[in-house]
């Protein structure tokens, strides 16, 4: 059975409105693990994952703001095991480094090292390219139109976990 038909029988039962919810959720992650999984494969000539490649990124423009691992780990929704995991990788292939805070010595600011920076430089148009690939199915339009609704529900999603 389809992965489609499976999800199309267990919604059936469901009201339509929270069929569609259910089914749309679904859709969702399925998408952001498929493109996640198309840029892992775009990055894997230059021996990066999507989120080494997006940390590097965050860390690379941390020249006009400071980025403590806290704050990567908030951008990329990953734990602070995750974080520290992530970083020791990237510390230890040489592309990143933990600096005393500027402003707080008992925390740490993240650089990048002249590799990292030369690597984010080859990265960005393996991701670039990724990424452009996989939304071209829906063309240019459909595509302002779906970050606009993904935005808005991001905004829903968000400000209600941060309501008390």
């Amino acid at each position: 059975m389809s992965r489609t038909a499976r999800l199309e029988r267990i919604v059936a039962p469901l009201p339509t409105e929270l069929a569609d919810a259910v089914s749309a959720s679904r859709l969702v992650l399925r998408v952001a693990a498929l493109l996640e999984a198309r840029l892992d494969a775009a990055l894997l000539p230059l021996d990066l994952t999507m989120r080494d490649y997006l940390a590097l990124v965050l860390i690379a423009d941390a020249a006009v703001e400071p980025l403590r691992p806290s704050d990567l780990g908030v951008t990329l929704d990953a734990t602070r095991t995750q974080v520290t995991r992530l970083l020791d990788g990237l510390e230890r292939h040489g592309l990143v480094e933990r600096l005393p805070g500027r402003e707080d010595r008992r925390t740490f600011e993240l650089a990048l090292t002249p590799a990292g920076k030369a690597l984010v430089k080859r990265a960005g148009p393996l991701a670039h390219g990724a990424y452009a690939a996989a939304w071209a199915a829906l063309g240019t339009t459909a595509t302002r139109q779906a970050r606009g609704l993904l935005t808005r529900l991001h905004d829903a999603i968000d400000s209600a976990d941060e309501t008390p």
